[in-house]
């Protein structure tokens, strides 16, 4: 009989390698077409609309956005998603106003995020650029001159600034790319309306 340390092993083992996630993905969202389907399904018109914004300030409820966000997070950022909001009846009005609350979310997003990506890859040129110049008069000021003063602050900046360039390089840059792309990616949803309710349905 198996321990309890070695059922917790070979859990680990079977649910986090990559093959178990991709199966879950096919099973869970994707169609035929390889685009994926996501499912919203409401009890009523309330719940889909914040109920603080009116007019031309007039939003989606906050945990819309949240629950998109949670679904398409595990996907991978080239698969086209399908929203389908079931549950309620929404008239055709009604239905485009949701279409451009949604793209305008993202759009928002998308503009605060590629901001954010310049300022990081401006960052990045920066500390490379004195990283390197200042190895380079690291170089020079070692063999050519006395100053042992130069050469300690030279040697401090040019390897701080590389670090820093290289540690933003990996972890923020790559970050923030991952982010723009699940932005844009929410971004191109498509959008389609029905009342069937799919909670009951019967799980293949």
């Amino acid at each position: 009989m198996k321990t309890y340390k070695e059922k917790v092993k070979e859990k680990i083992k079977q649910y986090s390698n990559d093959e178990y996630l991709k199966g879950y993905i096919r099973n869970e969202y994707m169609t035929d077409d390889k685009d994926a389907d996501i499912y919203l399904n409401l009890t009523k018109k309330e719940e889909l609309f914040d109920s603080r914004t009116r007019g031309r300030q007039l939003d989606l409820n906050p945990e819309i956005y949240e629950y998109i966000e949670s679904k398409t997070s595990m996907l991978e950022s080239d698969i086209q998603i399908e929203l389908h909001i079931t549950g309620i009846k929404l008239s055709d009005y009604e239905q485009g106003v949701v279409r451009h609350l949604i793209k305008e979310h993202y759009a928002i997003e998308l503009y605060k995020t590629q901001k954010e990506y310049k300022e990081i890859r401006n960052k990045i040129c920066k500390l490379l650029f004195i990283g390197l110049l200042s190895f380079f008069l690291y170089i020079f000021v070692f063999f050519e001159t006395e100053s042992a003063f130069g050469v300690e602050v030279l040697g401090f900046l040019f390897s701080f600034a590389l670090w820093e360039g290289f540690d933003a390089m990996i972890y923020s840059f790559k970050e923030i790319k991952d982010e723009r792309e699940a932005v844009t990616q929410n971004l191109l949803i498509n959008i389609e309306y029905g009342e069937k309710d799919f909670v009951n349905e019967k799980v293949e």
